[in-house]
């Protein structure tokens, strides 16, 4: 018992941060209701501006903010559902590999990749904020009714915080796999540093910590799966059509939303695509441990090893279909030029 409470001390600085993690941790169940009620109350208002829209540009934002908002207020209430099974999770690796020590990479890993996923949310968060100061001037004009316009403004600013902090849960969710693979990767680079002959027990050990990592990103991605789905879908969806708006209307006001958006979506899909990087590159070094050794048992671990790695399916997964690989990057790009292409038949639609 003293072992597992001293490891998972050692991982406390892995383990998620923010509102919804402190609220996961501590039991709260009014953090997840009003986080939620707020995104459903959002998306029932954009439902409700559905009925009269000016044009089909604004028909589609506001389809898409709606389903994102009540998909995001759904989200936060199956995290709080299933928050036992959550913090298994966060409890699973550290206790179950039993190392004394967290490698210092990691800690700098995480601190540099927070520093840049809460700078990058803070600018997209301003950028939303002067958006819908002119959105709402062209709505509202030289209305006398200041009050209700601070009061919508304000309820927006409000939902739009509670969306980023339901992104900023997956975003940690990411990281805290991906220092799973550090340790390990921190481990096989341990035993090349080494001088001393490869023993049978040094392979499995770090054979058995890979595997206890791929268990972790199964847990988490069964637990994740349907908000995975989600913005998969929704976002390639919503940042691509705000390309389309920015090349049928290039204003400032499109240009800033359509940086905006594909900001977040590069945000999010590079934490999830940089969980099978990490899986698959310490491929090399496994390697190289064959030509250390004469042992045929040795030899054989290492294989079964390579074996494993070589595979290729760790990480997170769309809907269990296919897992969500840096070469998913290129299948984006296609779609993108394949949008680009048709660029002046979709415009002349947005225009209508």
């Amino acid at each position: 018992m003293e072992l597992n409470q001293t490891n998972t001390d050692l991982f406390a600085i892995c383990k998620p941060t923010g509102i919804l993690a402190k609220g996961l941790y501590s039991g709260r169940e009014a953090i997840f209701l009003f986080l939620g009620l707020i995104l459903y109350i959002d998306g029932v208002l954009f439902a409700m501006e559905l009925w009269n829209p000016k044009n089909t540009e604004g028909a589609v934002n506001i389809a898409i903010y709606m389903i994102t908002q009540m998909a995001c207020g759904t989200f936060i209430l199956l995290v709080y559902w299933n928050r036992n099974k959550y913090i298994e999770c966060f409890n699973h690796f550290e206790i179950n590999a039993q190392i004394t020590s967290l490698c210092p990479s990691a800690a700098c890993y995480l601190k540099k990749n927070r520093f840049i996923a809460t700078t990058v949310i803070s600018l997209i968060f301003a950028t939303y904020f002067g958006t819908t100061c002119f959105y709402m001037r062209q709505i509202f004009g030289n209305s006398p009714d200041v009050y209700q316009q601070i009061s919508i403004f304000g309820f927006r600013m409000i939902t739009l915080a509670c969306y980023f902090a339901c992104l900023c849960f997956f975003i940690e969710t990411c990281l805290y796999i991906q220092s799973c693979f550090l340790q390990v990767e921190t481990q096989i680079q341990i035993i090349s540093d080494s001088n001393n002959a490869l023993t049978l027990d040094e392979i499995r050990r770090v054979r058995r910590l890979y595997c206890i990592a791929i268990e972790n990103t199964e847990k988490i991605n069964s637990l994740s799966m349907p908000v995975i789905a989600f913005y998969f879908v929704i976002s390639i969806v919503e940042s691509h059509f705000a390309f389309l708006c920015t090349i049928a209307n290039p204003t400032v006001f499109s240009i800033a939303v359509c940086i905006a958006e594909l900001s977040t979506f590069a945000l999010v899909i590079y934490h999830m695509i940089y969980i099978n990087h990490l899986a698959t590159r310490i491929y090399e070094q496994v390697y190289s441990f064959s030509f250390r050794t004469d042992s045929m048992i040795v030899s054989k671990e290492i294989q079964m090893f390579l074996t494993r790695i070589a595979l290729a399916n760790v990480g997170l997964t769309f809907l269990d279909i296919f897992v969500i690989t840096p070469s998913c990057a290129t299948s984006l790009a296609t779609i993108s030029l394949t949008i680009a292409l048709a660029t002046p038949t979709l415009a002349s639609l947005v225009k209508s």
